[in-house]
């Protein structure tokens, strides 16, 4: 019978008077990302909160709300991640890992279409008289989702780098993930809050008729970029979660289907999400 995993905080794990130690026999795992593997993510909904493996897990989850694949790498910035790797600048906080966690490069996506930065990232701005974009390709500025693309590779490659250069953890299996497809709707993470997608998509003039479409071409261009990992980096591995969940359905201004706003899913969405981890992570291990 699969058991919900343990989550703490790094500074629970040791050996210490009210610490928290890996479990006897089990697995050990360390979780590192934006708000979909976050303790803080909309009062504790996170996907690691619904993960179930067979055997008796500690997951070790230093990820937090808004987590960058650049935050990921700063080690000035958060070096808990770093250190619980190849040991911090006095190798001496290096645990031994049976999986890496890490949920990246949504955050970086969203970044990346700021309606405050209009016509200076990935998309294009449609001014009056200009022609309409007659597909979701033509939105986007290809030079830039170049930049970005070599961005990602190069963040992953520096996680996959820091985890084979370790002592500890050189042969420890890094699992990466794709999203799944969100639907632009004016549906913040709070009451009256401001959503991501659908700003800048009004904020660029894409007609309402491609939101969607530039939508889905986004995160599969995302996922395609994740699924070529494994052949570039060592020990990297994908979960794939594309077409997992329900969509939200158009029009939605809160909680619609497996999405509990524009780009979280409910508790019931991680869930399911959850179960295609448990298939990847387990089948490797």
């Amino acid at each position: 019978m699969s058991k919900p995993v343990q989550l703490i905080r790094p500074d629970k794990l040791g050996f210490d008077e009210g610490c928290v130690s890996p479990p006897g026999g089990g697995w050990h795992m360390l979780a590192e990302g934006d708000s979909w593997f976050s303790f803080g993510s909309l009062g504790g909904n996170s996907l690691l909160n619904k993960l179930r493996f067979e055997r008796s897990t500690l997951v070790t989850a230093t990820s937090k709300p808004g987590d960058t694949l650049s935050h990921v790498v700063d080690w000035w910035r958060d070096p808990n991640f770093s250190a619980l790797i190849d040991g911090g600048s006095e190798g001496q906080r290096a645990w031994r890992f049976d999986a890496i966690l890490l949920s990246g490069g949504g955050n970086d996506l969203i970044d990346a279409v700021n309606d405050q930065l209009v016509d200076q990232q990935l998309l294009r701005l449609f001014g009056p008289g200009s022609p309409l974009p007659a597909t979701a390709a033509d939105c986007v500025h290809e030079d830039a989702w170049q930049r970005f693309e070599n961005y990602l590779r190069v963040n992953f490659a520096s996680v996959s780098q820091l985890v084979a250069q370790s002592a500890e953890n050189s042969d420890t299996p890094v699992f990466v993930h794709t999203y799944d497809y969100p639907t632009p709707n004016d549906a913040g993470a709070l009451p009256g809050g401001k959503s991501w997608l659908l700003p800048a998509m009004v904020a660029h003039n894409i007609p309402p008729s491609l939101w969607q479409p530039l939508s889905d071409h986004l995160i599969e261009r995302l996922a395609r970029v994740v699924r070529s990992l494994p052949g570039a980096l060592p020990n990297v591995h994908v979960v794939d979660t594309l077409n997992t969940l329900v969509r939200a359905a158009p029009g939605s201004t809160g909680q619609s289907n497996d999405w509990l706003n524009e780009i979280h899913p409910t508790a019931g969405g991680y869930a399911k999400l959850a179960l295609k981890w448990k298939a990847v992570v387990e089948a490797q291990l």
